[in-house]
């Protein structure tokens, strides 16, 4: 099958088994997606939404769609998923693009102080008009949420357009359906070591797979602190799990995306629990600190284990 990659949103972007047309088409989808919600470019669509904060926003059809999904994954969660916590990922110093970023020091606000999220309803919306009203005070990050549902919807418009099995790339986030005869090799990185592997997969089914950690994309702030870009809304600061990282397996990008996080936030035993629990569809790799792997949910119903790379 031809692999095509092409950059994007800060991320390495790819697609598999797509004829030149449709490797066109995603070309096409993800750059209207990037700029539209982008929170790192000024003249994006969600820049003048978050600017416009306590005030009625007419929104775009893509807007308002990636907007209520989040919203709904933000409900069914508990506010576990929180997609309104832009302020406070930019005052702990995650201003601009992670590249960017790497390359200076991070800009953090040494007055912040870091609080559980509290609002009761952080967006209004109205179907009819498309209108969107963000509470006061708050700013919209989608962050890899918008990565994933791009992915998505464009693996539907893909098959929509006749292409049966296929694979799309996303930062590292994956959509796979159909499935050809040797099935889809998926290998899991290593948290700390972006050249190495910790084992390899032979996915047999269609899914959505997602991995989300805390090590990869650190930064220290202006007090010297070490900071990651994985906010807990229940304390308004970095993640303090002993999940390193996780892997998601879901029957959908979207939903893979999603619990990766929210296991992640919530730690070995009670994120395990949780995803046992409310999504048994879904199943997950995880990765402690000490580097011990552990699993929970049913991986055989995604695909096999084909190893582990020394």
């Amino acid at each position: 099958m031809t692999l095509h990659r092409f950059r994007a949103m800060n991320s390495q972007f790819f697609t598999k088994g797509l004829d030149e047309g449709a490797q066109a088409m995603a070309e096409s989808w993800i750059a209207v997606v990037e700029e539209k919600l982008s929170r790192f470019n000024p003249r994006s669509e969600l820049s003048n939404l978050n600017r416009s904060a306590g005030q009625p926003f007419r929104s775009s059809t893509l807007l308002y769609e990636v907007l209520a999904e989040a919203n709904r994954y933000y409900e069914a969660t508990g506010g576990l998923f929180n997609p309104y916590m832009g302020h406070v990922i930019r005052q702990l110093g995650y201003s601009s693009t992670f590249e960017a970023l790497a390359e200076t020091s991070a800009n953090s606000d040494p007055m912040f102080v870091t609080k559980p999220f509290d609002c009761e309803q952080p967006l209004i919306l109205d179907p009819d008009t498309r209108e969107v009203t963000l509470a006061l005070k708050l700013a919209v990050d989608l962050g890899g949420f918008a990565k994933g549902w791009s992915a998505h919807q464009l693996s539907l418009m893909i098959q929509h357009a006749g292409v049966r099995s296929g694979a799309i790339g996303a930062g590292g986030d994956l959509t796979l359906w159909g499935v050809p005869d040797e099935g889809w090799s998926v290998s899991i990185g290593d948290p700390w070591e972006a050249s190495r592997d910790l084992m390899e997969l032979q996915v047999r089914y269609p899914a959505g797979i997602a991995t989300s950690n805390t090590v990869r994309r650190q930064w220290r702030d202006s007090a010297g602190q070490s900071r990651h870009h994985i906010i807990h809304p229940r304390t308004g600061a970095p993640a303090e799990s002993d999940l390193a990282q996780v892997t998601l397996f879901a029957p959908n990008l979207v939903d893979a995306e999603v619990y990766a996080k929210c296991v992640l936030l919530l730690g070995r035993e009670q994120g395990f629990e949780w995803l046992a629990d409310n999504h048994p569809a879904c199943a997950a790799i995880g990765v402690l600190h000490d580097g011990s792997v552990r699993t929970v949910g049913a991986i055989g119903q995604y695909a096999e284990e084909r190893g582990v790379r020394e």
